[in-house]
């Protein structure tokens, strides 16, 4: 089974403050090694987010250490451009265009399950992995 790793789970595995940690190390440390897939948009919002709120100190950790064990795929085309018209026809209210693009990119790909700690993959109709609290 392959699985989306998502911008919420990197940073929860990473940041033993988050409420998620627990959770996600242990999801983490379940998972078959090339079982894990994410986009190349997930890897740039992670520098950017991981620069703001963790420093760049965590970036080389996050790019040297995590990102080794989990397929690093391009966005194609067809996908980016899915993902832009459902943003825009959005008014950019809802998910944001990484995480639409994230969406698009699994439903290209039949993966119904994502390693994430956020509500709008379950909206979207995604399994989620660890399981979000009601």
């Amino acid at each position: 089974m392959v699985i989306f790793v998502d911008t919420s789970a990197i940073f929860a595995l990473v940041d033993r403050s988050d409420p998620a940690h627990g959770s996600t190390v242990e999801a983490f440390g379940q998972f078959t090694p090339g079982s894990l897939v994410t986009h190349r948009y997930v890897v740039v919002e992670v520098a950017a987010l991981a620069r703001r709120r963790l420093g760049t100190g965590w970036i080389a950790r996050i790019f040297d250490e995590l990102l080794p064990t989990i397929d690093v795929a391009a966005v194609d085309d067809s996908t980016h451009h899915i993902a832009l018209a459902e943003f825009r026809a959005s008014g950019g209210a809802g998910p944001s265009l990484v995480d639409r693009t994230s969406f698009a990119f699994m439903r290209e790909r039949d993966i119904e399950s994502a390693f994430a700690v956020d509500r709008d993959f379950t909206v979207a109709g995604f399994n989620v992995i660890p399981a979000l609290n009601a």
